[in-house]
């Protein structure tokens, strides 16, 4: 075994690199690998505890007694070997603990959790105490712990974040009376923490404090105040899903004195009209996913640079008839979107994904500037009836952006019905082959209405790299696609590149477009060889100062339409 053990080789310092990530069991099982890693494993600085719960006789409905009796002895024998298996680490650490996590996670919900957390023997019973508090109050927690982390996850924990859903109830299933180590802790992380009975510590708080996570909590705003205001160097917070409980009030106030960098992503508190004012004045980077509110930047951030908006679809709201309660008003869709934007004004760096139809932000007379944007991406949803407006829109996006030098497109359709998303029979395919070739025998496809015929400050001189996604599932979105492909080829003078990065079709046959100056002269066209295509049939392409990958049969009709204008 001696020859295999190249683990060995590696230095000291390497190995509690390693291990300081290891959760316990797993770094215990690799001593046996390893002579050496017998007690480097112990001074690595870190107790990582992780356990992966079976449900107890509460989930078996039709399972009998004996059956039930024996689910429960399981059930409560892992948490109590968990529990000693727990206390053994940190006593067994020959190093102060600077990191210390608790992972408990379970392919049943989050009752399981609750169980494990709360209950003994005779689980009716609630206890007073639970396992993670238990964690947390051992002597090896209190005093040097720099990084903390306590996750409990449910099996669908891991789809919330693409559920596109801002959370309506709180799912907070523990609490917590103190924090260890506050005067070492940097970074804190909490997942279904219920933070009501958290009180900040006396001063000096939590003077190292830089990063805050926290996911599936619930607070309410005061005690969250009351926590960051403890922490003078809270750079990073990040709040994804949490549940703020506010008791007649429709505002979330929050102020992060020395925060540069803040996640807001999928957060609620019961009702859908809601409003959130902030007031960071150091703010360099900002994330905001959820629905379209009343958003405010209470104090001026001059140094935010990044902003990333991802807008929700409200079903819901759209459907919503109760008395009392507002229809969906596509005139105040737009208002909100437009006076949410004009809170960052000073980005460099814009992205923008809108999950509803983009005809619905389409309004001149409530745009902003963006005067310092030089990257702009926009993720949107249009109909194909409505392609006109989806133009209207863009265009609105260009004239806000005079100075944006690198350009992403990503559209896509809503289809009329939702599993024809999934239909794609070869006579569609064909239909759309033969309108995007030219065969239809409508070339003025390529012209957009409310987009061709305008100009536009950064088309003149800053707008060099443009990529665009779009798919070919009917002669709408096609013709704006392609459109899009001969409008900024065409418009953009100091254009150095342009990517279509994938088209949905039966054709995998693409072509480059290759020029140095695209606005003046003729272009050249080249087939690319089959030889040179991945293995999912896409080309690999390299190209000089302007490059496009396209089906080869949008190649004819994009040539006619330059003959023409030549």
């Amino acid at each position: 075994m001696d020859g295999d053990d190249r683990l060995s080789a590696l230095s000291d310092d390497l190995l509690r690199c390693i291990l300081y990530l290891v959760p316990c069991k797993e770094a215990a099982s690799t001593s046996v690998l390893s002579r050496r890693w017998r007690s480097l494993w112990r001074s690595s600085g870190a107790v990582n505890l992780a356990v992966r719960l079976k449900g107890n006789s509460m989930f078996l409905h039709h399972q009998s007694p004996s059956a039930k009796a024996a689910a429960d002895e399981a059930f409560f024998s892992s948490q109590e070997s968990f529990a000693r298996a727990a206390a053994g680490a940190l006593a067994a650490a020959e190093s102060p603990v600077t990191r210390l996590t608790l992972l408990v996670d379970t392919s049943c919900d989050a009752a399981v959790i609750d169980h494990f957390l709360h209950r003994r023997r005779g689980w009716r019973t609630r206890t007073h105490g639970d396992v993670v508090g238990d964690v947390l109050s051992h002597d090896a927690a209190a005093r040097h712990v720099e990084h903390l982390r306590v996750a409990l996850v449910e099996y669908l924990d891991n789809c919330r974040v693409f559920s596109n859903k801002e959370i309506d109830r709180s799912a907070g299933i523990y609490s917590l009376l103190f924090l260890p180590s506050a005067a070492t802790l940097r970074v804190l992380e909490l997942t279904r923490c219920d933070l009501d009975d958290l009180a900040p510590p006396p001063p000096p708080g939590f003077p190292r404090l830089e990063t805050l996570r926290l996911r599936l909590c619930s607070v309410r705003t005061n005690h969250l105040q009351a926590l960051m205001d403890a922490a003078p160097d809270l750079g990073a917070v990040h709040l994804e899903s949490v549940f703020f409980k506010i008791d007649g009030n429709e505002i979330v106030g929050l102020r992060f004195t020395a925060a540069t960098t803040l996640v807001l992503a999928l957060c609620g508190h019961g009702i859908g009209c809601w409003t959130i004012e902030i007031d960071a004045p150091r703010l360099r980077s900002l994330a905001y996913k959820g629905l379209p509110r009343r958003f405010l930047l209470r104090s001026a951030a001059p140094d935010l640079a990044r902003v990333e908006l991802h807008f929700l679809q409200d079903e819901q709201y759209k459907c919503r008839h109760y008395p009392g309660m507002p229809t969906y008003d596509k005139e105040r869709l737009r208002v909100q979107f437009w006076e949410f934007m004009h809170n960052f004004t000073s980005a460099r760096a814009l992205k923008l994904k809108v999950d509803y139809d983009l005809e619905d932000i389409a309004a001149n007379e409530l745009m902003c500037a963006f005067p310092n944007v030089v990257r702009l991406k926009l993720q949107v949803v249009h109909q194909p009836a409505t392609s006109k407006m989806a133009a209207v829109s863009i265009a609105n996006l260009l004239h806000c952006c005079p100075v944006v030098r690198d350009l992403v497109l990503n559209l896509s359709t809503v289809p009329s019905q939702s599993d024809s998303f999934m239909r794609r029979s070869s006579k569609t395919t064909n239909a759309m082959e033969k309108d995007i070739s030219g065969d239809g025998g409508d070339d003025d496809v390529l012209d957009i209405p409310g987009l061709s015929g305008r100009s536009f400050a950064c088309m003149q001189s800053s707008l060099r790299r443009v990529s665009l996604q779009f798919r070919l599932d009917n002669s709408s979105s096609s013709s704006l696609g392609v459109g899009l492909v001969k409008f900024f080829a065409n418009n953009a003078m100091v254009l150095e590149k342009m990517i279509v990065e994938r088209w949905a079709t039966s054709n995998s046959t693409k072509a480059c477009f290759q020029h140095n100056n695209p606005v003046q002269g003729p272009w050249e066209f080249s087939r690319i060889p089959i030889a040179q295509q991945t293995e999912d049939g896409n080309p690999t392409v390299s190209i000089g100062q302007l490059q496009l990958q396209l089906p080869w049969s949008a190649v004819g009709q994009i040539l006619r339409h330059q003959c023409q204008g030549s």
